[in-house]
């Protein structure tokens, strides 16, 4: 673990420095000057966790917002009848547990990396007084619940209407946005660049893992998808596009 000094000097230091110019790349902080950042900067913490650790628990008291730094995280709701279905998964620049860091209870879902992962924090404590001091910040905020409102509306309608064959395709494109690079020697294919299981890809789409194999065998004999050490490869985007929203 990684903690930044409790008071800041007329100086940042270099670790302070890094993880301020982190933390001004979420949209909510965007529009804050350079005075406002040396008095923001002693409020960072950093933290590094290697893959498969657990940040939270779903459950756990909410004590600090989280900023991701590198890597990648999944947050994972347990149900009741002991499946996991994975909610979303983050990546550098996003935020982890600002909901429930707001409304006071324990965090709904538990956050877990998908590789090693370094992230940035924020006490509640703290994170409160950023939002009474700093209006820009409040307003950032309700636009990003508002995003992933949209976006647990969207899952809903998905899970109740969509064809398994469109989640499967939309939740593969959607990771391809968020950690996709071109896949050499084949233009136009994107590698997603992340560790990915089928278990992954079930629970991310409300499925079983058998339904995601067969799924998956499908598109691979179709042309659409190849795998290559753990990692999945849209070989026609395009083509994946197409079965997402038609199925």
């Amino acid at each position: 673990m990684i903690e930044t000094p409790t008071r800041a000097g007329p100086r940042l230091d270099k670790l302070q420095w890094n993880m301020v110019q982190v933390v001004r790349t979420v949209p909510l902080f965007r529009g804050l000057s350079e005075e406002d950042w040396q008095n923001i900067a002693p409020l960072l913490h950093g933290h590094c966790y290697p893959k498969d650790a657990y940040i939270f628990f779903q459950g756990d008291p909410p004590d600090a917002l989280y900023i991701i730094w590198s890597g990648r995280v999944k947050l994972v709701r347990h149900t009741d009848n002991g499946r996991d279905v994975v909610v979303e998964v983050l990546g550098p620049g996003q935020l982890i547990g600002e909901m429930a860091v707001l409304d006071g209870r324990p965090y709904s879902t538990t956050a877990q990396t998908l590789e090693e992962v370094a992230v940035v924090t924020i006490a509640r404590r703290d994170f409160y007084t950023l939002l009474e001091r700093y209006p820009r910040v409040a307003m950032g905020v309700i636009s990003e619940l508002s995003r992933r409102l949209r976006l647990a509306t969207e899952m809903v309608r998905s899970l109740a209407v969509d064809r398994v064959e469109q989640r499967i395709a939309r939740t593969l494109l959607r990771l391809a946005e968020l950690a996709g690079r071109p896949y050499e020697g084949h233009p136009g294919a994107i590698l997603i660049d992340m560790p990915l299981t089928r278990q992954d890809i079930a629970e991310m789409t409300g499925t079983t893992v058998e339904t995601a194999i067969r799924v998956l065998s499908r598109f691979r004999k179709q042309g659409l998808v190849s795998n290559a050490r753990s990692r999945v490869i849209l070989l026609a985007p395009d083509e994946l596009a197409t079965v997402a929203r038609s199925g």
